[in-house]
């Protein structure tokens, strides 16, 4: 089980040193917008056993269906979001028969950590948000 926490929160820790290296520090949303479009551009990464997902968004709608490649025994989740202002948001994974592997709710600042042990293969992540403003990754490893 230390094993297995410990990849949660090494992979959570990783994800977060990159997104917050990568994060601009300005506090005025309608200016970044306006001159370098660094908000609401989601980026996703999808490599064997691992998923990524992050956004910095503002008054943002997103709703993406995406398939994934893990084929492993456990998964490890970590959800952060940040400087969140606004709106809503879920996380949904599912296996290949549509069954619910993994459901979250995004609706305020969090750090979630999850290992789950596996019955079923993950194939696909459901992502949605609605009117949300905030700094969102999702990370997910399979082990």
């Amino acid at each position: 089980m230390k094993r297995y926490v410990f990849y949660l929160w090494f992979s959570t820790l990783v994800f977060l040193s990159v997104f917050i290296s990568c994060s601009d520090t300005s506090t005025n949303l309608t200016e970044d917008l306006g001159t370098n479009g660094t908000m609401n551009i989601p980026v996703t990464g999808d490599v064997q056993n691992s998923f990524s997902f992050t956004v910095n968004a503002h008054s943002f709608d997103y709703s993406q269906t995406q398939g994934i490649q893990i084929n492993a025994n456990t998964l490890s989740i970590g959800i952060t979001v940040t400087n969140f202002i606004s709106g809503s948001g879920k996380i949904i994974i599912e296996d290949g028969n549509g069954g619910t592997v993994y459901e979250k709710d995004i609706n305020g600042t969090m750090v979630s950590g999850s290992v789950l042990q596996l019955t079923a293969v993950p194939k696909t992540v459901y992502l949605n948000l609605n009117n949300f403003t905030g700094e969102v990754v999702i990370g997910l490893s399979g082990k």
